[in-house]
């Protein structure tokens, strides 16, 4: 049995690695993995509360890039492919474990539970947000290994009674801090299956074992001192500057962030004008309540549940410049009766509730043969999800999709799934086998186009863009986070554009634009992102000009002219940096092509 095991959770492993391998990004991607690619690499200081340990470790991997930038960012996102695939392996293991627990044998066949946990760990290994979150570089993959390594040790310790396992949970618990708080939602299963065998036992020496592992998490939090540390070197990146204890401490407890309280649910007052759209007015507890259901948890919550384990339709509209008409499809093709201008793509995948029904089904088989077993998994599966929920109060609207932070909770439903997958494979038999094994393979299916990254240069040439739209030792004001660490990537990691300096103004602070610019006084060119530009081009009237990505701010207003074309100023020696023409999607060749021709004309 232990052989078949580890043979199982090696070919599940395996496939993982190739699957999140094939589809890996091999660039710098949206929102924080360009800012994790770039503090890694120099070990600078990243955004509260940040993640000490996994900026270790991935600047280890970043360093087998030997000096040569184009690596950079594959071995960062490798890093995120190694940790999803162990912690599908580790799913496995655990699915393995709790059947064994429940005595579920089956006549049928000696290798029909090991199926049932590759069901269950496969569904996972495909479905969207963990699929996501595993082909670029984020926190999110290595804190799930930490998730699912403990829940595993907890519930091998409580078989074997080795008290040396919670030492080294504890440990894995404080490492796991020092890459997201997230892996704290697994305490109370942990504390579940303590008690559990506390009572069972009878013996205090479990309760010596967890207080020896207090001074171990303690320890497993040492990467912190990585922080004030670098941020005392004042790196080029350093938000929030923790160098001295009392920032610091404002770093760790993420005091720059609005803090959402428990109650009233409608918190933020600029939502106000979108409360209706969801039942709520923000005064009444029941007005409070159907916001709750029907936004927080039904559309911040319930609706990701539903796309990884249900399926998913999104229809995208793409413009269709005339340049771009040789190689997009025809407007016939996706007709849209209200966007003739526009190509409709439809993507839509059916997985037929497959996982879904049978996480159900594997639920209610769960708690009929083992009732502690599925009510330690049911606090995972409510602290990863609907308590979560409660404490985030998410505000109407977000600026982006928030199921990774939901991650724990769709891991916990898939060790369902593996339940469902035993108890359909043990009453139909072979008819059982074929149909559990729908539900990862429809979700491969569906999943793959959507999520294949490989060649995928978008992020990089947009950000490339931007640092090309500037004159050599501009000033470039950035707002957001994609228009700033993409860019702090390119500069950072592939040291593009060293002349620059840019800055976000969220993370200076508005007083620190108006010191450079004073200091400055117009020496250096000094140009504004759009989002910067929407922001702050109402404190300099009639004194902006369009030049590719970025808007120049000029001494005066003489010379603007809006009807200007567009203008690029950049030097004969700076060049872009892109893969390979052969590893060019279509889009980018074309997109080069076209600003090659104007800048030429111009």
């Amino acid at each position: 049995m232990s052989t078949g095991k580890n043979k199982g959770a090696a070919a599940v492993f395996v496939c993982a690695l190739v699957v999140y391998g094939l589809t890996m990004d091999w660039s710098v991607s949206w929102w924080d993995c360009g800012e994790f690619i770039a503090t890694g690499y120099g070990l600078q200081v990243g955004h509260p509360p940040g993640a000490p340990f996994y900026q270790l470790v991935s600047h280890c991997f970043m360093l087998l890039s030997f000096g040569n930038p184009l690596w950079v960012a594959p071995l960062s996102n490798f890093l995120s492919v190694l940790c999803a695939s162990f912690t599908v392996m580790l799913l496995y293991k655990t699915i393995l474990l709790l059947l064994q627990r429940s005595n579920l044998h089956f006549s049928f066949s000696q290798g029909s539970s090991h199926f049932a946990a590759a069901v269950g760990a496969l569904c996972y290994l495909f479905c969207d947000t963990a699929w996501f979150s595993a082909v670029e570089s984020e926190v999110y993959s290595m804190a799930m290994l930490f998730c699912s390594l403990s829940v595993w040790l907890m519930l091998l310790w409580e078989r074997n009674g080795n008290h040396r396992l919670l030492l080294l949970i504890g440990l894995l618990l404080g490492l796991g801090v020092c890459v997201h708080l997230m892996t704290l939602l697994v305490a109370p299963f942990l504390l579940w299956i303590f008690i559990r065998y506390l009572r069972a036992s009878g013996s205090i020496s479990p309760l010596r074992a967890f207080f020896l592992a207090i001074p171990f998490f303690l320890l497993g939090l040492t990467p912190y001192a990585v922080i004030p540390i670098r941020a005392a070197a004042n790196p080029p990146i350093n938000e929030g500057n923790p160098a001295s204890c009392e920032d610091f401490k404002k770093y760790f407890s993420r005091e720059q962030y609005a803090k959402a309280p428990f109650y009233p649910r409608m918190w933020r007052e600029r939502d106000a004008d979108h409360w209706a759209d969801w039942g709520g007015d923000g005064s009444s507890l029941w007005s409070n309540t159907k916001y709750w259901l029907s936004y927080q948890f039904g559309y911040m919550y319930c609706r990701y549940l539903m796309y990884n384990f249900i399926g998913r339709e999104n229809l995208a509209y793409q413009p269709q410049p005339q340049e771009f008409s040789s190689f997009l499809p025809s407007s016939k093709d996706f007709e849209h009766p209200e966007k003739k201008s526009c190509i409709a793509k439809k993507f839509q995948f059916s997985i037929f509730i497959l996982p879904f029904l049978l996480a159900l089904w594997g639920l209610c088989r769960h708690r009929r043969r083992q009732k502690g077993d599925f009510r330690a998994v049911l606090m995972l599966f409510l602290f990863g999800g609907v308590i979560l929920n409660l404490y985030l109060n998410h505000p109407c609207y977000e600026p982006r999709e928030r199921d990774y932070a939901y991650i724990l909770s769709f891991y916990a439903f898939s060790l369902w799934i593996g339940f469902g997958a035993s108890a359909i494979i043990e009453r139909w038999k072979i008819a059982g086998f074929i149909v559990a094994l729908l539900a990862p393979f429809l979700l491969a299916v569906g999943n793959w186009a959507d999520h294949d990254r490989h060649n995928c240069h978008s992020v990089h040439d947009i950000a490339m863009a931007h640092l090309q739209s500037c004159d050599h030792g501009a000033i470039l004001f950035t707002f957001g986070d994609n228009d700033t660490f993409p860019l702090w990537y390119l500069k950072f990691a592939e040291n593009q554009r060293p002349d620059m300096d840019i800055y976000n103004v969220n993370v200076s602070g508005f007083s620190k634009v108006m010191q450079v610019m004073d200091d400055n006084n117009f020496r250096r060119p000094v140009y504004f992102s759009q989002y910067a530009y929407d922001r702050l081009k109402n404190l300099y009237p009639g004194r902006f000009r369009c030049e590719g990505f970025c808007w120049r701010l000029l001494p005066s207003s003489e010379g603007v002219d809006d009807r200007e074309p567009l203008r690029r100023h950049v030097a004969d020696s700076v060049r872009w940096h892109i893969s390979p023409d052969e590893y060019l999607p279509n889009v980018s060749k074309q997109f080069l092509r076209i600003w090659q021709s104007n800048t030429q004309s111009l």
